[in-house]
């Protein structure tokens, strides 16, 4: 079977990768930079192509001999604050990534949602994510199967939510003024979930079909950071702000290179990430984060 992914560099990608290549199916990662890369080539069993998926006649191109095409992009954050950069990453892609299927008749289509993902959302992210999945619902199924993953929060090893807060403990050691701080989350582990979307391609039961996934526990954010804290054995002190201060630290982080924190994480908080899962994850943080994350010395 040859599988196609789209964001297949990223966190997630990599560890489905990861995954997949212990099933002996052809792999095929589309990538904008093939020489940067090059280090996941030391998978037998997968190839890189170069192509920019934005662009209709490459990805028509690069996904023609695809039997399952996977697409796991999605950005957290955009220049500026119009919501064209989430548009073109999330809405615009489901286009293009159905005009190509619908071409080279591809059967089967795996797409990276978010949990409230909905057009109506209150953040760009979320609703830009719920548009793509409805575009994708509405029109996808009329020639091909769809499974739409819609998970909360993921986390493990080289992930950019723990870890981008346990890069910023590193700047805040005694106090850490935190927004936010009550929002909850039910955070899903990257390995669980790369095994279940592996056993969704063949399962005719997740054709057409939406799931919500969310871990066993929910935390609330202020949680996850004393977690971190303890794990990293520092005796830093978190300061939660109220929900005016929150924004007021969003708007200002919005200058800071690499947007730490930014007015669209503020707004897709403003609702819980977490859910009755439709399937049953078992680790938690408590279990995996001191796999990744070491004491300071």
């Amino acid at each position: 079977m040859n599988i196609t992914i789209l964001g297949g560099t990223g966190f997630v990608g990599s560890n489905l990768i990861s995954c997949l290549d212990k099933t002996g199916n052809n792999i095929a990662v589309i990538t904008r930079n093939r020489e940067k890369n090059k280090k996941i080539l030391v998978y037998p069993k997968v190839k890189l192509i170069e192509a920019d998926v934005h662009n209709q006649e490459d990805l028509l191109s690069a996904t023609r001999n695809t039997d399952v095409l996977i697409n796991l992009i999605g950005i957290l954050n955009e220049k500026g604050h119009s919501g064209r950069g989430f548009r073109k990453a999330h809405s615009d892609l489901a286009r293009n990534i159905l005009n190509a299927c619908k071409n080279n008749e591809i059967k089967r289509i795996l797409h990276m949602s978010a949990l409230n993902a909905n057009s109506k959302g209150p953040s760009h992210y979320l609703r830009t994510k719920g548009e793509a999945e409805s575009y994708l619902m509405t029109y996808g199924k009329r020639f091909a199967n769809i499974t739409v993953f819609r998970p909360s929060v993921i986390f493990g090893k080289n992930d950019s939510f723990i870890l981008r807060f346990s890069s910023l403990l590193n700047f805040a050691p005694f106090i850490f003024p935190l927004a936010c701080y009550d929002a909850k989350f039910a955070p899903v582990y990257v390995n669980e979930l790369s095994n279940f979307i592996i056993n969704s391609i063949k399962d005719t039961k997740s054709f057409n079909k939406q799931y919500n996934l969310c871990g066993p526990k929910v935390y609330t954010l202020k949680e996850i950071l004393e977690l971190i804290v303890k794990t990293k054995n520092k005796k830093t002190k978190i300061i939660p702000l109220s929900k005016k201060i929150s924004k007021m630290q969003a708007v200002f982080m919005e200058f800071i290179p690499g947007k730490p924190f930014s007015l669209d994480n503020f707004n897709s908080c403003q609702v819980d990430s977490f859910c009755k899962s439709d399937f049953e994850f078992y680790s938690d943080l408590e279990t995996i984060i001191p796999t990744y994350i070491t004491p300071d010395k």
